[in-house]
């Protein structure tokens, strides 16, 4: 019998964040950097409304506890938090998505280093992008735990190009250990100067590097930023 072998792990991964959502969301994001953890949401809020679904086999779903494993399998995904992450901070798609039409930013985590920081009872996983819901079988219903994991590791297939990976732990701040994962920070053409250097000033000090988006055309470029410099006024360029 053949062995499926483990995905290749990225030696960085990736997470596109918005500034501008509801709350302080820059002091947030700020606090999740510096206190080293990771905010873990519920399936519930994904922005996938089928996120979460699955399949029962004729023989699961012929069972007479049947309701009962149903059950225990949605408190096992209501107990699941949820970070995203992906392989790229290039992807167009994913800055308008996830990083506020350009207004975001989005953190570069050394994967060996958030690796080691989670604890034991955290996974991380390559989603698989397929055409239907995953099937659950009598037998992956033992522990309900291993189900959920099973079911929030696949999306529909539509979703492929965000190329993602999952930190599934308990809903809410996930330690991420001692060391400093985050080690760099990409900001989009349209951040709010303020939010920039807010974060700018609360990484002084560290090793994180930063980065600011400069958008030629179709192209964008990569300019590095001096963090301890005061921004300079934005240029407005005209189109055409």
């Amino acid at each position: 019998m053949a062995e499926v072998q483990k995905p290749i792990v990225p030696g960085r991964l990736y997470r596109y964040r918005s500034l501008n959502r509801n709350g302080d969301a820059v002091q947030q994001e700020i606090d999740s950097i510096l206190n080293k953890y990771l905010f873990c949401s519920a399936f519930t809020r994904m922005n996938d409304p089928m996120e979460g679904f699955y399949r029962p086999s004729k023989v699961l779903s012929g069972k007479s506890d049947y309701e009962d494993i149903v059950r225990e399998i949605t408190d096992s995904k209501s107990n699941v938090g949820i970070a995203c992450f992906t392989e790229t901070y290039e992807d167009v798609l994913m800055w308008t998505h996830y990083a506020g039409n350009y207004t975001g930013m989005c953190l570069s985590y050394s994967t060996k280093e958030l690796l080691a920081g989670l604890s034991d009872h955290v996974n991380l996983v390559r989603l698989a992008y397929v055409d239907e819901p995953p099937l659950i079988y009598p037998s992956q219903v033992s522990n309900a735990g291993n189900a959920a994991t099973r079911i929030l590791s696949q999306k529909k297939y539509n979703w492929a190009y965000e190329r993602e990976w999952r930190v599934l732990g308990p809903v809410g701040q996930v330690s991420i250990g001692r060391v400093q994962a985050v080690k760099a920070i990409y900001f989009g053409s349209r951040v709010d100067l303020r939010h920039r250097q807010q974060i700018l000033t609360k990484i002084q000090g560290t090793a994180i590097k930063a980065y600011m988006m400069e958008v030629d055309g179709y192209d964008h470029t990569w300019e590095p930023i001096n963090v301890a410099a005061k921004p300079k006024k934005k240029i407005k360029r005209s189109v055409g």
